[in-house]
């Protein structure tokens, strides 16, 4: 019995700092103070990025920054979401966790944004919360 006590904590501890897609009607937007681009205002012929940091625990204590072409965009708390109108063309997009003492890496992936598009991605954590992943996807409502 006392075996499987232990199993069971060590279960619902795990799932507990498991990260989860959120659903992007339930997500949060991100306050203004933690957004960094003034160009977030809706142009003419311009590509719409939106992106939403899973759910869950892990590495739930820090911020995951947001880097669009190598400034720093925005932090996210889990269960937020932040969504920037860009110019079309190719931008480089980031994700990291906060990081004091500077030890994990930046991770990025590139985009060939057209105009008028709408582009989703997930910021999620790996499993030891060490480094964040950028996955793109569609959303349930489009």
């Amino acid at each position: 019995m006392k075996n499987i006590l232990l199993a069971l904590a060590v279960l619902i501890s795990a799932g507990g700092c498991a990260t989860s897609p959120l659903p992007i009607n339930n997500a949060r937007s991100v306050s203004m103070e933690r957004v960094f681009r003034a160009d977030a205002l809706p142009l003419a012929n311009s590509a719409r990025a939106v992106f939403v940091r899973d759910a869950g625990f892990s590495g739930g204590g820090a911020y995951q920054h947001l880097y669009i072409d190598g400034k720093k965009a925005a932090s996210l708390n889990p269960g937020e979401k932040v969504e920037f109108m860009l110019t079309p063309g190719k931008h480089i997009f980031g994700a990291a966790p906060t990081d004091s003492s500077d030890t994990r890496s930046l991770t990025v992936t590139e985009q060939d944004l057209k105009a008028d598009k709408s582009y989703f991605y997930r910021i999620q954590m790996d499993g030891d919360s060490s480094r964040a992943t950028l996955q793109r996807f569609m959303p349930d409502y489009q």
